[in-house]
């Protein structure tokens, strides 16, 4: 009986207290509540956790900066209601560290040293005083070199050429018509006669510091190119560190060639002038003119080489003066860290010989054989196997506007050898051919620009890219097929089409998948940039991007060459 009367006191009880509670109606409809928080700039997820990106101060008025935040409420329509209690963590500028707590409504504003990089550990209470409930944030604010993976954009007319950018951080973008100006405002125009743009990025050993090299090379269209550190456009060095030393003539940039993975230092590029001489280096962004020191009397140096690629073993490439195939074996004496190919590059020679494939055509009818095409294009399907891909390269027949694929074999090891058996390294083999051949028609392949054939490790090795007008075409090399993928704004043409990255590079996220493209409309310019899925199709998910002025108004010239910049470690499109 007893522990009915309890029970039923209990219950008396209970119900007095939700009673009284019912004089301050807590249900959720009528509980104010924080949906969501979102800041400007914004909060970009990466591997290192959440980070607002701001850029390093230039200037003395550039110091001050201020993060904003933007609240979604259920209830309420202003921040009256609300505090806020922005808790940082971060070392000041002479070292020592720093935990403060500042209360300002829906702002944060914060201090940057001059040119310097800074960090802030963020961790903010929004506390609402109609429910006495938190919101909680955390994040770091981190300073970016400015021009950090962005694209840099070369435009204007030979002899006013500006080298222009475009920089996303966060949910702001930048576009510069003269990035150089944006650093160097006193200064004049290094740029005015480039006609073109790389890139490369990888650790320096030099004296074991293992530091972070970046290289952005502004290739001159009289032959004084530079290379300049991108995240700030500071001057570097000259590229053109040849053997010997005595350069008949300039050396006018017309097309690079570049594969294998500067994360492993098994990287490799090949510049074409358009004299049709060549040079060959490797990641340290330094050019040699090939062996003429060699000590093989078989050694080429009668050429116009229009195309070029390079495998796990060779570069081979396309004489045009005298219709035969080239390859010379690869070789590491070009040095491998920055020191000493600075300092000890005039002792550095490449013996290695460059020699005549003598491609034997012989199976072939003579109306399909490459002799007297036009080579446009040549690289190699290596994403799935370096070691073991074959050079291609596609020609077009000038008379009939066909268009051929040919795959090279080789019938000779790393060294240039045969048979392997008692020759001495680097001989030339006589007249035995150094690579088998093999053809096909490329059926319903119609590229209105020959400049703009691409090919991309990202994608399956059937696929290959092309510009028509203003038309960006995927083309299967197996069955002829070809899918229109993107069309630009109407009245612009497709003059530039260049992928964020084409390499096989294994730590550049998803950069490969973004394509890059410089459209002219008469004497105006525009960057369109688009992205691709796994399967080679356009991206539903990315809105593409069009740019053809700066913050001011100034429009783009007409564009020459575009790149893009970025750190060592890509995770992401986020930036």
């Amino acid at each position: 009986m007893k522990k009915i009367i309890y029970s039923l006191l209990s219950v008396a009880l209970l119900s007095g207290c939700y009673e009284d509670k019912g004089n301050y109606d807590y249900t959720l409809d009528s509980m104010n509540e924080i949906t969501s928080a979102t800041f400007s700039p914004s909060i970009a997820q990466t591997a290192s956790g959440k980070i607002i990106e701001v850029q390093q101060a230039l200037t003395e008025d550039d110091t001050k900066r201020r993060i904003e935040v933007t609240l979604e409420q259920t209830l309420e329509k202003n921040l009256d209601n609300l505090d806020f209690y922005w808790c940082r963590t971060y070392t000041d500028p002479s070292g020592k560290s720093v935990k403060d707590t500042i209360h300002s409504k829906g702002f944060l504003e914060f201090d940057l040293p001059l040119n310097e990089e800074m960090s802030y550990d963020i961790f903010l209470r929004i506390y609402d005083k109609t429910t006495t409930l938190s919101h909680y944030s955390s994040f770091k604010i981190k300073t970016r070199p400015i021009f950090k993976n962005s694209l840099f954009v070369l435009h204007g007319a030979q002899g006013s050429r500006k080298l222009g950018n475009i920089e996303v951080i966060g949910n702001e973008t930048k576009v510069r018509m003269d990035a150089y100006q944006t650093i160097n405002p006193e200064e004049g125009n290094p740029c005015s006669f480039a006609n073109g743009l790389s890139y490369s990025t990888y650790y320096d050993l030099s004296n074991n510091n293992f530091k972070v090299s970046n290289n952005l090379v502004v290739y001159d269209g009289q032959g004084t190119s530079s290379v300049y550190d991108p995240f700030g456009l500071a001057y570097k060095f000259n590229p053109y560190f040849v053997y010997p030393t005595n350069v008949s003539a300039p050396i006018i940039y017309n097309k690079l060639i570049e594969t294998g993975d500067p994360y492993n230092y098994s990287y490799y590029r090949c510049v074409l002038s358009q004299d049709g001489r060549f040079f060959l280096g490797n990641h340290l962004v330094k050019l040699y003119i090939p062996g003429e020191d060699s000590y093989d009397a078989n050694h080429q140096t009668d050429y116009q080489v229009t195309a070029a690629t390079i495998t796990n073993d060779h570069f081979v490439l396309w004489d045009a003066k005298n219709n035969r195939f080239l390859y010379a074996p690869k070789n590491d004496s070009f040095g491998q860290d920055e020191f000493t190919v600075l300092n000890y590059g005039q002792y550095m020679k490449l013996y290695k010989p460059i020699l005549d494939a003598h491609v034997d055509y012989g199976y072939m009818p003579a109306e399909v054989t490459p002799v007297g095409k036009k080579a446009v294009y040549a690289y190699i399907q290596y994403r799935e196997n370096y070691a073991e891909a074959h050079p291609f390269f596609i020609f077009k027949d000038e008379t009939t506007n066909k268009f051929y694929q040919y795959e090279l074999t080789p019938l000779v090891d790393a060294d240039g050898k045969g048979d392997g058996k008692g020759k001495d390294e680097g001989k030339d083999e006589g007249n035995e051919p150094a690579f088998s051949i093999n053809y096909r028609e490329m059926r319903n392949f119609n590229p209105g620009n020959l400049s703009l054939i691409t090919y991309n490790s990202y994608f399956t090795t059937n696929y290959i890219f092309y510009a028509d007008g203003g038309d960006v075409y995927r083309y299967n090399i197996s069955n002829g097929e070809k899918t229109l993928l993107y069309s630009v704004p109407e009245g612009y043409t497709i003059d530039v089409m260049k992928f964020r990255v084409n390499n096989s590079c294994s730590n550049t996220g998803d950069l490969g998948y973004i394509l890059s493209l410089g459209l002219n409309k008469g004497s105006e310019g525009a960057i369109a940039e688009i992205k691709l899925n796994t399967a080679s199709d356009l991206d539903a998910e990315f809105e593409p991007l069009f740019y053809n002025q700066g913050s001011n108004g100034e429009k783009f010239g007409n564009i020459q060459d575009v790149q893009f910049a970025h750190e060592y470690m890509y995770e992401s499109t986020s930036n």
